[in-house]
């Protein structure tokens, strides 16, 4: 639950707002995000919920904004606002606000030379070892690998049944040969049972969770000497561009990373949103040549 005090105004108002998100059953992070955010909105509005006009919650976005806050961190707090004032209070103050455009950046890349600094240093254990290897081999999310039990892997076959926590993200991922050897390295110390997690948390019948394995991920990466922030995607991310580079077509990506659209794959590109269809095919190509150009081993 929030740590701050609501503000003796709005303690009505929030603690519909609470009992609305306990009866929808959110993950306890989505529930903390959407009451902090609405907290922190009623502290700036410093009025109670049923007078906010459309023009204080312009000026708290303008707020963000100059607090350099990001993007996607804005149409977040705007999403939970939303759901506060217009499905729990029935009010229409977004009636006529203007959602500001999202900003995308173009995820991060590791050349081969830092990738295979990362895991020389992620192979000194052999838990982190596989962590790095699942993320940059296989392409999974970290949710996915969190979640890998014994059971999901076919060695016989050299496959991952990939269970994501979106079902229509499901797959089967060939495992590559330098994988392989990662997890039977791994095998060998922990053991298997089929149904036991790969990577068990603190307690029995738990997995590790997302936070500490990407704290660990970006610990190894200062180790290696890497500059910049590493994290379990830029590792996917980075393997789908190392992909690119060899010739794999954005289609042979699109299944790789279990990507229900092709647009998604797309987004991986450095090109401008929003571009007609024959001059973002143009871009498209344009962005290929200078990835191979760039990332061929």
């Amino acid at each position: 639950m929030i740590d701050t005090e609501v503000p003796k105004k709005n303690k009505s108002s929030f603690e519909k707002l609470v009992k609305v998100i306990r009866q929808r059953n959110y993950k306890k992070a989505t529930e903390y995000t959407y009451l902090r955010y609405n907290l922190d909105f009623l502290l700036f509005a410093d009025k109670p919920a049923e007078k906010v006009v459309t023009k204080d919650i312009e000026k708290y976005i303008e707020y963000l904004r100059k607090k350099k806050v990001s993007s996607s961190t804005i149409q977040i707090n705007i999403s939970s606002l939303k759901m506060f004032f217009e499905e729990v209070l029935d009010m229409n103050v977004f009636e006529d606000f203007r959602r500001p455009a999202r900003e995308y950046k173009t995820p991060k890349v590791l050349n081969q030379k830092e990738i295979t600094l990362l895991l020389e240093t992620a192979s000194e254990s052999p838990r982190s070892h596989l962590l790095c290897a699942l993320a940059y081999y296989a392409g999974l999310r970290v949710g996915e690998i969190i979640r890998l039990k014994w059971g999901q892997f076919d060695l016989s076959k050299k496959t991952i049944k990939v269970d994501s926590p979106i079902p229509t993200q499901n797959r089967t991922v060939l495992m590559d040969g330098e994988l392989q050897k990662i997890l039977k390295k791994f095998e060998k110390e922990v053991g298997t049972e089929k149904s036991s997690y790969l990577f068990p948390g603190k307690y029995q019948g738990t997995h590790l969770t997302s936070r500490n394995v990407e704290r660990l991920v970006g610990d190894l990466a200062k180790e290696s000497g890497i500059k910049t922030q590493v994290t379990l995607f830029t590792l996917r991310h980075s393997r789908a561009i190392h992909q690119l580079a060899e010739g794999k077509s954005l289609e042979d990506i699109r299944e790789f990373l279990g990507h229900k659209s092709l647009a998604t794959t797309e987004s991986y590109l450095p090109i401008r949103k929003n571009l007609r269809p024959q001059v973002r095919q143009k871009h498209i190509q344009d962005a290929l040549k200078e990835i191979k150009k760039k990332y061929r081993y």
